[in-house]
């Protein structure tokens, strides 16, 4: 007998049928739908399970804000997901696809942008890079070891070339709240994060 299909697996799943037929409005209205179901869910119980469900809510909701080039909902929304899941336990590939989604916009903002002459600007844009390459690391070793088919490492492999051409980051990384705090407080300071 096939297995049931979790409700938010097959919530997830509309919503990327939809994403794939170009169907945008259909498509935010279910992912703002599925992210405020599981927001609520994530807000009473904060477990790994919930915050596994976040991430992967988050993920989706950032491909159809991505597709209506809203860079600026989608970004925040990759650091509410970091920064609400910090202390949990998320498998690794849910990470992984928010690192590789969040670098992808942080690429597109920073391609679309005249770059700021301002060393500080410079400066922050550098160290979200350099946060986000090192917990990109991490998740993809740890995605590799647990799942080598995983169909975002090759993706992220390349990221990780890019990133590792423009800044320094930690592949030791044992601190991945102070990563994603870092990455927060860089996010803001360039106003990338209200």
């Amino acid at each position: 007998m096939p297995m049931e299909e979790s409700p938010i697996n097959s919530a997830l799943s509309d919503i990327y049928d939809v994403l794939s037929r170009n169907e945008l409005v259909e498509a935010s209205m279910l992912a703002e739908e599925v992210m405020g179901d599981i927001f609520r869910q994530w807000q009473k119980h904060k477990g790994d399970n919930e915050a596994c469900e976040l991430v992967a809510a988050t993920c989706a909701y950032v491909a159809v804000m991505t597709a209506m080039q809203r860079h600026q909902e989608a970004y925040a929304a990759c650091m509410t997901a970091f920064a609400y899941t910090a202390s949990c336990h998320v498998d690794p590939s849910g990470l992984l696809s928010l690192s590789l989604m969040t670098w992808k916009i942080l690429e597109e903002t920073l391609n679309s942008t005249r770059p700021a002459d301002d060393s500080r600007a410079r400066e922050h844009v550098a160290a979200i890079t350099s946060n986000l390459g090192s917990l990109m690391y991490k998740y993809y070793y740890a995605t590799g070891y647990d799942n080598p088919d995983d169909p975002a490492l090759p993706e992220a492999y390349q990221a990780l070339r890019v990133i590792t051409g423009l800044v320094e980051i930690d592949p030791k990384l044992n601190d991945t709240t102070k990563a994603i705090s870092q990455l927060l407080r860089h996010s803001e300071a360039t106003g990338l994060i209200q």
